[in-house]
């Protein structure tokens, strides 16, 4: 019996639940981290590329969402191990 194709998981906020989520930009120089439960209690589950758009644009970024050569750098800082534990 053939099974379909199986897809990637993509990570969701609800992944991180109960940890910290790192964020980075080395354009601007921003470094925040939040709670990813009081994250998702305010926004609700959202895919991680996703999330970054949506904290850009919460810190004011100019640049959230743009697709042009001066678009938000901002990324997850991986250096922070905590959040990428399971």
């Amino acid at each position: 019996m053939d099974r379909p194709p199986r897809r990637p998981h993509i990570p969701t906020l609800s992944d991180h639940l109960g940890g910290k989520i790192a964020v980075i930009c080395d354009k601007c120089g921003m470094q925040r981290r939040y709670d990813a439960a009081a994250m998702h209690a305010r926004i609700g589950d959202l895919p991680m590329p996703l999330l970054l758009i949506e904290i850009a644009r919460a810190e004011g970024c100019p640049r959230a969402g743009s697709k042009n050569d001066d678009r938000c750098m901002l990324r997850y800082d991986l250096s922070f191990l905590p959040m990428f534990r399971k």
